[in-house]
């Protein structure tokens, strides 16, 4: 793949995952604007990230059949359309039907990028490139959350959501420039094949860790803006942005979880120091201080994207056949977990306050330290086999 089509590609990739996360920062603005409670508009990221859950398999059968081209052009089309529509909302229920529509476009979208880097790569640099699509993953991740906010702090928030209207229409023109690609025309769904791959010890201990842990951290991110304003009620949206720069730290876990890995002596060591992380980060926010909860984000997001990073690896290196079918799995548990957490916790939230609520994410990491130490018998036992 040439430089040109990797660069179109993880432009689209950031400007999609900005479209996700866009509402996040602004949540305490949008509640106001509608007069909803705060685990209401909590709603437009849960619902969004539902379909991500759910989705990806199915959206991996189609693009063997139809060129992953064909899919971006339609889809980033359809995801612009939303946009725009986002940006003239004057009811919230629609506002949701909208954010539901964005949920069962993105999946689409994610998997055909993947899926063209992966084909349109040489074997020595395929890692290398599917590494920086994890990257721009995570930038498009933070730019949404800081630039909404900031937009919305310096003009108004339907001006943010225009923005990225444009930003959008932008990488559908230059996805023209992109080669076809030709589809596989192969695969059927194999039902009996993912409950197969669940079932496995292994791959079930990390599928329920990445499930719960996301859980938590998706919850943390959503609650984070109400909790700022309940420490400050003159904190602007801006103030609330850039309490996601911690997120950033997710690009060089990223690209140094091999190494971390190595220096740690396994990939087990090295989850488990990433969900003690994230917990370490969890309990700092109980502080009142803002400067303590601001470097919490830091911690809790170095400590989550050490471990995703790890354990995306982890089922990679243990399935021996179908991983595709793996890795669809690894997706779907781990978005489910982000849209359950996007919402419930937040009722605890709103309904009892900030400590019972976080005693239900520091829960989260207990749960899942838990659930990973069983990861060492299965190593050791394998070990013995061999």
């Amino acid at each position: 793949m040439n430089v040109k089509s990797l660069f179109i590609l993880l432009l689209t990739t950031v400007l999609t995952f900005s479209t996700l996360y866009t509402p996040q920062p602004i949540l305490p603005l949008l509640a106001q604007e509608f007069s909803v409670s705060g685990s209401e508009i909590s709603l437009l990221i849960s619902l969004t990230l539902f379909p991500l859950g759910l989705m990806p398999i199915i959206y991996g059968y189609l693009i063997d059949n139809v060129s992953a081209r064909t899919i971006l052009h339609w889809f980033i089309g359809m995801l612009a359309v939303t946009e725009l529509s986002l940006a003239f909302v004057s009811d919230f229920r629609i506002m949701l039907v909208f954010r539901l529509l964005q949920g069962l476009l993105l999946p689409a979208i994610f998997t055909a990028i993947v899926t063209y880097i992966s084909n349109h790569s040489s074997a020595d640099r395929r890692q290398k490139s599917v590494s920086s699509y994890i990257a721009a993953t995570i930038i498009g991740g933070f730019a949404g959350r800081f630039l909404t906010g900031l937009i919305s702090d310096l003009s108004d928030w339907r001006v943010a959501f225009m923005v990225w209207t444009v930003g959008l229409f932008a990488a559908w023109t230059l996805l023209w420039l992109l080669k076809k690609d030709t589809p596989v025309q192969s695969s059927r769904l194999p039902i009996g094949g993912v409950w197969e791959m669940f079932r496995r010890p292994r791959h079930f201990r990390v599928y329920l860790t990445i499930f719960i842990v996301f859980f938590g951290f998706s919850s943390a991110l959503n609650a984070l803006p109400f909790r700022i304003k309940e420490i400050s009620t003159l904190a602007s949206e801006s103030l609330i942005a850039s309490a996601y720069l911690g997120y950033l730290m997710g690009v060089l876990v990223s690209f140094n979880a091999q190494r971390i890995c190595a220096r740690l002596g396994s990939e087990v060591n090295s989850t488990i120091l990433g969900i003690s992380a994230f917990g370490l980060g969890v309990l700092m926010l109980s502080s009142t201080n803002l400067y303590v909860i601001f470097c919490s984000v830091f911690i809790f997001c170095t400590g989550f994207f050490l471990m995703h990073s790890t354990l995306s690896g982890y089922v990679n290196q243990h399935t021996y056949s179908q991983r595709g079918v793996a890795n669809g799995l690894y997706i779907a548990l781990y978005y489910g977990g982000g849209s359950l957490g996007s919402y419930f916790p937040l009722i605890i939230y709103h309904t009892w306050g900030w400590y019972p609520y976080l005693l239900i994410v520091i829960g989260c990491s207990l749960g899942g330290l838990a659930i990973i130490f069983g990861l060492h018998k299965i190593d050791k036992t394998e070990l013995k086999q061999t």
